[in-house]
């Protein structure tokens, strides 16, 4: 038997049809399997597997009624095909055939071409829904593989964006205690800067007592206030130290990447590059420093020439992308 053979299950008590049957379709495209009545239609279904079946009505045993209703009944083979053939001229019989599953039906005698003409469109019929079939199942298989990935994908990105989130948060927060703590830095050294200004005076104040010649007592005194005035600002910590590691833990790379670029940057410009990455403007600068509004916005335009960028560039843009 070739592979390409479709099969044929042969129903009919007169052996004088099967045979007719069997000459009319040829043995070149089709394989057979003959039975007398149908009885055994099931078992021979089983074992051959055919992709049609035609079926002789008018039986004496177990006629195509019953074989029919045996052959539908059943899960898996009532997909078959059946052709019922019968001499009967009775449209109730057709009616019957077709609502019992029947998918055509033909009248004896058989001719020839009628015979070939109805086997080979019901098998392409047939072998189109089982290719249909198929590709519904394997359809199916990969709308769940799909569904399955889908599910998988919307967890793995639902867990991403939680931990995006948490370290969102998290980052805000730190952030947050940082830029604190660079102001409570900034507004300690701008007391620093302050006291300075007052041992300048008393220096300035003790240098006109040294000409005018005041009393021992007096110069030892304003001396020992002077010393007191020294000693505070150097128990006090070294601010641009400070405010430079508090600043590192948020971006551990920005002073690097400035000071690379730029060697010339002082202390203090880099300072004013940390305030504008932390976004903050030249008013709540001037207030954190205890310095005129002018003096942030001389001292930015002066960095912005050191940074080498031309009057039409943004320099907190510049910045932020650093």
């Amino acid at each position: 038997m070739s592979m390409n053979q479709s099969k044929v299950l042969i129903v009919d008590d007169r052996e004088f049809d099967r045979i007719l049957y069997r000459e009319y379709l040829g043995d070149t495209n089709y394989s057979f399997k003959e039975l007398d009545d149908g009885e055994a239609v099931l078992a021979a279904l089983e074992e051959f597997k055919p992709e049609i079946v035609l079926l002789d009505w008018q039986m004496p045993r177990v006629g195509g009624l019953e074989t029919l209703k045996k052959l539908k009944a059943h899960e898996i083979w009532r997909h078959i095909p059946v052709i019922v053939i019968t001499g009967l001229k009775n449209e109730t019989v057709m009616t019957e055939a077709f609502n019992l599953g029947g998918v055509d039906f033909i009248n004896k005698p058989v001719t020839h071409t009628e015979l070939n003409l109805r086997v080979e469109s019901t098998i392409s019929l047939f072998k189109a829904k089982e290719r249909l079939k198929a590709q519904n199942k394997e359809m199916e298989e990969l709308n769940k593989i799909i569904k399955l990935q889908k599910d998988d994908l919307e967890k793995t990105l639902e867990i991403k964006t939680e931990l995006s989130r948490l370290k969102e948060e998290q980052f805000k927060s730190q952030m947050e205690e940082s830029k604190r703590r660079l102001l409570t830095i900034e507004v300690d050294a701008t007391k620093v800067a302050n006291k300075l200004s007052g041992i300048k005076k008393e220096i300035i104040e003790l240098n006109d007592d040294l000409k005018k010649n005041q009393p021992i007592n007096i110069l030892s005194k304003k001396i020992t206030n002077l010393e007191r005035s020294i000693n505070d600002v150097v128990d006090s910590s070294d601010s641009w130290d400070e405010f430079k590691n508090v600043y590192e833990k948020i971006d551990p790379e920005f002073f690097k990447k400035l000071k690379t670029l730029f060697p010339k940057l002082t202390n203090l410009d880099l300072k004013h590059c940390a305030f504008i990455k932390m976004n903050m403007d030249n008013y709540e600068v001037s207030q954190i420093m205890n310095v005129e509004l002018k003096s942030i916005q001389m001292a930015r335009y002066r960095l912005k020439k050191k940074l080498k960028l031309v009057e039409a560039d943004s320099l907190q843009e510049y910045i932020l992308n650093i």
